[in-house]
């Protein structure tokens, strides 16, 4: 199965009186990379949470939120005293230094960051965890869904545009002797007219043969075309992650079909080439999105 690198995945975990909540996006990136939202509770946790996503996101920009309900149980609720002393010193010599009228309050006090501690110690509490964990699960196996549902849907799109490959190399396959024909008709007419209406020679015009079909066979292209296609098909079909092989092998099937652009001498086969590697550009895009 192949996987989208976009998702969106939410999970929620009750603990004691309140729940714990995580969220998980993820969209393109060339590798795994982390942007993670803790509450204070769990600062330093991150490393544990990247660990836990990474045993089921493999490729792309990971988005974490974790945040708790204010009736989750998180510790017992402390006052930093010395900060709130200090501050309140502070903030009444301020005003009477510069006159400002007013007097500083326990609300205003309570309002500053830091002021109230949960009263952690080192350690998040096993129970906590235990819910945090619970949570990020549950989003991840709602991301994970969500990417396999939009890579399959992509892997579809991806197989009808490699069907219209197919059928575009079957048409230059069609078309190439009879274009090789009229190649060495028009390299036999130019030899006549050098000739100037003189009999031709057989063996200049057997080595002018030689060398027109040289540089206009482009058999061992489509081969080769047609190898990286069925590659491409078993690729998709293995799943997993598949976007760094899928890639390299529309890169050479652009460059093959870029070589008998150049080797093509019917204006036909060469619009066909062209397609080719218009309909290689779309289906890039595409893989793009899959991990």
């Amino acid at each position: 199965m192949v996987r989208s690198m976009s998702g969106y995945g939410k999970g929620e975990a009750r603990s004691g009186g309140g729940a714990v909540t995580a969220e998980v996006r993820t969209v393109n990136h060339r590798y795994i990379d982390f942007s993670i939202r803790l509450p204070r509770p769990l600062n330093g946790y991150e490393k544990e949470l990247e660990k836990i996503v990474r045993g089921s996101v493999k490729r792309g920009h990971v988005y974490v939120t974790i945040a708790f309900d204010k009736s989750v149980e998180t510790g017992s609720v402390e006052i930093n005293k010395d900060l709130l002393i200090r501050t309140y010193r502070m903030l009444n010599d301020f005003a009477i230094e510069e006159g400002i009228p007013g007097r500083v309050d326990i609300g205003t006090l309570l309002s500053l960051p830091d002021v109230l501690t949960n009263g952690f110690d080192e350690a998040l509490p096993e129970s906590l965890w235990a819910r945090v964990r619970e949570a990020l699960g549950i989003a991840l196996d709602r991301c994970v869904e969500m990417r396999s549902n939009e890579g399959e849907e992509l892997a579809r799109d991806i197989m009808r545009r490699l069907a219209v490959l197919d059928k575009g190399v079957s048409r230059i396959e069609k078309r190439a002797p009879m274009a090789l024909k009229r190649a060495l008709a028009r390299a036999k007419d130019r030899l006549r007219q050098l000739m100037e209406g003189s009999k031709i020679d057989e063996n200049r015009w057997l080595m002018e043969a030689a060398l027109t079909a040289e540089r206009t066979d482009f058999s061992e292209e489509l081969v080769r075309i047609r190898s990286h296609l069925m590659q491409f098909r078993t690729v998709i079909e293995k799943g997993d992650e598949v976007s760094k092989s899928l890639t390299f092998l529309l890169q050479e099937i652009h460059r093959e079909a870029t070589t008998m652009a150049n080797k093509a001498t019917d204006a036909s086969i060469i619009r066909e080439c062209l397609s080719l590697k218009e309909g290689v550009e779309k289906i890039r895009e595409q893989v793009q999105n899959l991990e």
